[in-house]
């Protein structure tokens, strides 16, 4: 919500997401009168805590950057301190032998460039190739042709640069493969990733379950601030008329539909036929997390990637 809404405005959230939660938090600090409502059990949406076999699991390895200084703020804002349950260390893409990429902390142009200088695997050539592309990248605005697949765009590049950076990245940005994601995207995940700020490339790793770092602190503080907050409750039916919207009936002001894009299709094709087909256009692909326990096995790494696969 980047517009100011009026004080005593009725809003409902559709979703309890962590995009969800942020507006519905945004609409409090606005003056609204918010509503959240979502149809899962718990709120987090795809980065949240469940209960497996008698255990709290994390629903996905959910990663966070330092370029994400919007919703480290929103952390902050519902009580959560960012530096207690989360560690950041610099970008990593690493094997189990501790080869790889490595950015030292620093400015990110010099950062960037002594991390690629200092890769081991890499031929000096390959490594000037990288930065002399990085430099063109930021010469023209890390922009690329829309449309215009990864692979595609980054074909000039060396074999073993595409395989062990761009490739990796993309999976653990777009969670799409370089074959299908958007080159026009993904210059500008590495815009702010990588050369926003200091700081902005370094890995934040949770350090505690998914629900404590947002969604959990997030609805306490919501309805400490007296939002209705509805879980297990899939919205039936949205109406607009000239008085506003209704959502199941009920009369509101504003509505954010911060649902998957498949219900915020379902939920809109009463009122816009040709948004909603386009939400349902989009495509899905799944995340596929496997969790192993090993206790006498130790990672040498917070996180490494693996030969041969899109995976970390």
């Amino acid at each position: 919500m980047n517009a100011q809404a009026p004080p005593g405005t009725t809003l409902a959230v559709v979703g309890a997401g962590w995009a969800g939660l942020a507006a519905a938090v945004r609409g409090v600090q606005q003056g609204c009168a918010v509503t959240l409502l979502e149809m899962a059990p718990h709120p987090g949406g795809r980065a949240r805590s469940v209960a497996q076999q008698d255990r709290e699991q994390d629903n996905g390895q959910h990663i966070l950057v330092g370029a994400y200084r919007r919703c480290l703020d929103l952390m902050r804002t519902v009580g959560v301190e960012p530096g207690e349950v989360l560690a950041r260390m610099p970008l990593s893409l690493v094997d189990a032998a501790g080869q790889g990429l490595r950015l030292p902390p620093g400015p990110p142009l010099a950062s960037f460039a002594l991390g690629v200088a200092r890769h081991s695997r890499w031929t000096a050539g390959e490594r000037i190739r990288l930065l002399v592309q990085a430099l063109r990248w930021a010469v023209g605005g890390f922009s690329a042709v829309p449309d215009r697949p990864v692979a595609e765009w980054s074909a000039s590049l060396p074999a073993a640069v595409r395989r062990e950076l761009i490739e990796p990245l993309c999976v653990a940005a777009l969670n799409t493969d370089a074959t299908n994601a958007s080159a026009a995207v993904f210059l500008r995940v590495l815009r702010d990733a990588l050369f926003s700020g200091r700081g902005s490339a370094d890995l934040l790793l949770p350090r505690q379950s998914l629900d404590d770092l947002l969604p959990g602190p997030a609805v306490r503080w919501l309805q400490r601030h007296g939002v209705r907050v509805l879980a297990g409750r899939r919205v039936q039916s949205l109406a607009r008329d000239a008085a506003g919207w209704t959502v199941d009936g009920q009369p509101f002001d504003a509505v954010v539909l911060a649902c998957t894009a498949r219900e915020a299709a379902r939920l809109a094709a009463a009122v816009d036929e040709r948004w909603a087909a386009v939400a349902a256009g989009f495509r899905y692909e799944p995340i596929i997390t496997v969790t192993l326990q090993a206790p006498r096995v130790r990672s040498p790494f917070p996180m490494i990637s693996l030969a041969d696969g899109p995976a970390q």
